[in-house]
């Protein structure tokens, strides 16, 4: 059974400022120049991706690549890399005050420091954001021309206006020069994949940071804090906590009629601690402990009687 939605957050949202203020305070007067983690974390993935750009080199893990476009390629990401490194050394000095105001926003709560930090992020990895762009463009052309290619090399053609796929005559220097473009794709095909194999990985990694940093914001909101309390003191209950008891009964002469024998059913309510895997099925941002109409009562019963 799902839970109702509950309003009241006010505990959550209380430990996440109070989260906020000790981060703030953490930042502010016991660590010493923060700034310098974040420009140090730059440079350092500056170094992982050149390394990176360099294991390209040649033939990585043992595959063959073209040796031309995987230079032309490399030139353009090292180049790249160093257009950004100076950047992040002119944008110094406004990042070492970033910092500041996302510690003031330890007012706000925890939550909110949390979510400026994927900003951050893609301010440092933004050139491998760039990279991954790139290498999707080019891999969506590479396949996209070969399967063109292969089309006419096999003499068919798509027809947009019937929207299917059919024969057509091509002249010899058109299946002439199809072939040699669809050698070359296919040629170059290797190169490009693992470009994009790499930075596709890359881009993904980063993504699942993000993912984490979000899931742990929403966690701090929607962590059952309250009904955690309340389970601990034994005044969490749910439907599944109530059942009844049927307790045999035999009403007294003196109330039964002459003419009429009266038959009696005698239930006993009785109301069980919920287990602890409820109270977490239970978001407490979203989320409440359910409270028990009357109607269910009656058709508990109902059920009862016809099992029975």
């Amino acid at each position: 059974i799902p839970c109702m939605p509950y309003r009241k957050r006010n505990l959550n949202i209380t430990v996440d400022k109070i989260l906020g203020v000790c981060v703030m305070l953490l930042l502010l007067f016991y660590v010493s120049r923060p700034d310098d983690y974040l420009l140090t974390a730059s440079h350092v993935v500056i170094q992982k991706l050149r390394l990176l750009l360099r294991s390209l080199k040649g033939s990585p893990i043992g595959l063959k690549l073209n040796e031309n476009l995987n230079n032309f390629l490399l030139d353009c990401f090292n180049y790249h890399v160093d257009l950004w490194a100076k950047f992040l050394d002119l944008i110094e000095p406004v990042v070492r005050q970033l910092f500041v105001p996302i510690a003031l926003l330890g007012f706000t709560g925890l939550s909110f420091q949390l979510a400026s930090l994927p900003a951050l992020m893609s301010i440092i990895g933004l050139h491998a954001h760039c990279f991954y762009i790139y290498t999707a463009v080019l891999y969506k052309v590479e396949i996209r021309g070969i399967q063109v290619l292969w089309k006419v090399m096999l003499g068919k053609r798509y027809n947009v206006l019937k929207n299917r796929v059919e024969s057509y005559n091509y002249v010899n220097r058109q299946l002439y020069l199809a072939t040699i473009f669809f050698t070359s794709l296919l040629f170059l095909f290797p190169t490009v994949l693992v470009y994009y194999v790499v930075f596709t990985t890359l881009r993904l990694c980063i993504y699942l940071v993000n993912l984490l940093l979000q899931v742990l914001r929403r966690q701090i909101l929607e962590f059952p804090l309250e009904i955690l309390l309340k389970w601990s003191i034994g005044k969490f209950y749910d439907m599944e906590s109530i059942y009844l008891a049927y307790i045999p009964h035999t009403p007294s002469p003196l109330l039964q009629p002459e003419s009429t024998r009266m038959n009696m059913s005698v239930f006993k309510l009785n109301i069980q601690k919920s287990p602890l895997s409820r109270v977490f099925s239970c978001e407490s941002g979203i989320r409440r402990s359910i409270c028990v109409p009357t109607e269910f009562l009656y058709k508990l019963l109902n059920k009862w009687c016809i099992q029975n």
